[in-house]
C-alpha cells in the first residue's frame, strides 16, 4: 500500500457523494476551480507518522487534505448553509467506508479535523474553503535486506 492507494480509494468514495463525480473531485488539480462549477474538492498530501511496531512490521498514518470548495453566492448565510451541509455530506460518507472500501493494508480512515472555512480567490471568483484532513492508517510488512 501507499499514500497514492489510500488517495486514490478516498477520491472514488468522495465521487459518490451526492452532487460529486469526476469532474469536480481533483487530485491536486486547481484547475478544477476554474471550471465554472459550484462545488469542488481537490485532495493533496498532508503530513504523515510512521512507528515500528515490531521487527519488519510498520503503522503508517497518512493525513489526506480534503480541500473543500463551494462557489461565493451573495449571502455569507448561504454559503455558510452550503458548507455546512456539503462538509457533513463528505464526513458522513467517509464514515460509512472505514477502511477506504477494503482498500489494501488500510485500517482505518477517518474525517479527523477541519480547519476554519475561509475565503479564497481563484482567478476572478470567490469560493468559501474549508479544509478537511482524512487520517488513513495502514499496517506493512517490511522485508530487511540487510
Amino acid at each position: 500500500m501507499s499514500y497514492a492507494t489510500a488517495e486514490t480509494a478516498l477520491q472514488t468514495i468522495l465521487r459518490t457523494v451526492t452532487g460529486y463525480a469526476s469532474p469536480n473531485v481533483a487530485l491536486g488539480d486547481y484547475r478544477i476551480l476554474g471550471q465554472g462549477l459550484e462545488k469542488v474538492v481537490v485532495l493533496n498530501p498532508g503530513a504523515f507518522n510512521r512507528e515500528s511496531i515490531a521487527p519488519g512490521i510498520v503503522h503508517t498514518a497518512w493525513v489526506i487534505l480534503v480541500e473543500l470548495y463551494i462557489a461565493f453566492r451573495g449571502e455569507i448565510s448561504t454559503i455558510a448553509s452550503d458548507i455546512r451541509t456539503e462538509r457533513q455530506a463528505i464526513i458522513d460518507k467517509v464514515d460509512t467506508y472505514p477502511t477506504l472500501n477494503r482498500a489494501a493494508g488500510i485500517t482505518l480512515g477517518a474525517v479527523e479535523a477541519g480547519d476554519e472555512p475561509e475565503l479564497w480567490m481563484a482567478g476572478s471568483r470567490q469560493w468559501w474553503r474549508q479544509v478537511l484532513r482524512v487520517t488513513v492508517k495502514e499496517a506493512t510488512s517490511v522485508t530487511y535486506a540487510e
